[in-house]
C-alpha cells in the first residue's frame, strides 16, 4: 500500500465506470457514471499533475473529464471529429493528451482536453486503403497508443486492423510499420527504461523491436495462447512483463469451452514467456480484457475479465486470487491512490 493507503480501481466496463475499493475485508464497487456513453475500453487517465482530475474515453460519447475524482463529468470533445474513442494517453512530462478513435484518427490536446487538434496527415497515408476491421462496417480504429517519457515527439499506435503507426514529430507526419508486425495489432509499448525497445501485442502473436520500431520480430516462446490482452510492466523491474491471452478471437468465446485463457509472465523483456497457474482455475472460459500494474506496489498486477471478475497477484504472478466478481464485462482498469 502506498503510504498506508489502499488502492482505488477505476474499472471501465461495457456499462459505465465503476470505482472498486477495499471495504470490510473485501472489495466493493460503486458506480461513477457514464452509463449511457458506451464501453470504456481505454483505462481512465489520472492527471499527472492533479490526481482529482480524471479523463475517460467512451465508445459512443467521446471524451469526458472529471475534476472531483469521478463524482461529476463533463464532455470535452471540442475539435474531436469521431466520438468512438478507443485509446487515450497522457504524456508523463508535458501533460499532453493523445486520443485514438474509430475511424482511425489521432487527436491531441495541450490544455487538459478543452481543445483538441487532429493529426491530419495520418488519414492521408496511402496504406489506409488496406485498413479494416472484421465486423461490419469494417472500419479500423486506434486500439492502442504508446508515448515515450523521454521524447514527447514520439507516438506509436496499434491499428485494429492495420499494423502499427509511428510519428517522430509529435503527430505532424506518420509511418505505417509493417516489417515484422501483425495486421491485427492491439497494443504497443515503448520500454520505460530503453526507448530503443518497442513491443507489440496482437491477435496472433507478440513481437519486439530493438531499433526503435523500424523492424520487429516475433517473440512467442512460451505463449500457448495468442489473442493477447494488454501488457503490464513491473514498476522497479521493467524487464518483467505480465499479460494474458485467449486461445481464440472473440467469436470463439461463445464456444462451450469459452476463451480458454492463460496468464503469462516474462522476465527477459518479452524474449520468452512462462504460463502462470498459481491460484487460477484449471480452465478459464472468460477472456482477459485488461492487465495493469500498480505503480505503488511493484509486485501487484490486476487482470480484468469478460465475466466481470478481477484477479490480483501480490507476488509478481506466483499466485492469483479473485478479488471481486459479478461486475459488467471489464474493459479497462486503472490503479490510483487518494492523496
Amino acid at each position: 500500500m502506498a503510504n498506508g493507503a489502499d488502492p482505488i480501481l477505476y474499472v471501465g466496463t461495457a456499462e459505465g465506470l465503476l470505482q472498486v475499493a477495499r471495504r470490510n475485508g473485501g472489495y466493493e464497487a460503486k458506480p461513477l457514471g457514464l452509463e449511457n456513453c458506451g464501453a470504456l475500453r481505454a483505462p481512465v487517465v489520472v492527471d499527472g499533475r492533479d490526481p482529482r482530475r480524471l479523463y475517460a474515453a467512451t465508445s459512443r460519447g467521446g471524451v469526458f473529464r472529471s475534476d472531483d475524482r469521478g463524482q461529476s463529468w463533463r464532455e470535452i470533445n471540442n475539435g474531436i471529429v469521431f466520438k468512438e474513442a478507443w485509446s487515450l494517453a497522457q504524456h508523463a512530462v508535458t501533460g499532453e493528451l493523445v486520443l485514438g478513435t474509430g475511424p482511425t484518427a489521432i487527436f491531441k490536446s495541450r490544455d487538459g482536453g478543452d481543445h483538441w487538434t487532429e493529426c491530419e496527415q495520418l488519414r492521408s497515408l496511402r496504406e489506409t486503403k488496406d485498413w479494416t476491421f472484421p465486423n461490419p462496417p469494417h472500419i479500423s480504429h486506434v486500439k492502442g497508443l504508446a508515448l515515450c517519457a523521454g521524447d514527447p515527439q514520439l507516438i506509436f499506435g496499434a491499428i485494429e486492423e492495420g499494423w502499427l503507426i509511428r510519428s517522430r514529430d509529435g503527430g505532424k507526419s506518420w509511418q505505417n510499420i509493417q516489417q515484422g508486425t501483425e495486421f491485427d495489432s492491439h497494443y504497443v509499448y515503448v520500454m520505460p527504461d530503453d526507448p530503443a525497445i518497442v513491443i507489440a501485442a496482437s491477435g496472433k502473436w507478440f513481437c519486439k523491436s530493438t531499433d526503435g520500431g523500424d523492424h520487429f520480430t516475433v517473440r512467442n516462446s512460451g505463449l500457448d495462447r495468442c489473442y493477447m490482452a494488454p501488457v503490464a510492466f513491473h514498476r522497479s523491474r521493467p524487464s518483467m512483463l505480465m499479460t494474458a491471452a485467449a486461445a481464440v478471437p472473440p467469436p470463439g468465446w461463445r464456444r462451450p469451452e469459452g476463451a480458454d485463457t492463460g496468464f503469462y509472465r516474462s522476465v527477459d523483456r518479452g524474449e520468452s514467456w512462462q504460463r502462470l497457474t498459481g491460484g487460477l482455475p484449471d480452465h478459464f472460459t472468460a477472456a482477459p480484457r485488461t492487465v495493469v500494474s500498480d505503480d505503488a506496489e511493484a509486485n501487484h498486477f490486476y487482470v480484468g475479465m469478460t465475466d466481470g471478475a478481477i484477479w490480483l497477484t501480490e507476488d509478481g504472478g506466483e499466485s492469483f486470487r479473485q478479488i471481486i466478481g459479478g461486475l459488467p464485462q471489464v474493459m479497462s482498469l486503472r490503479v490510483a491512490y487518494q492523496s
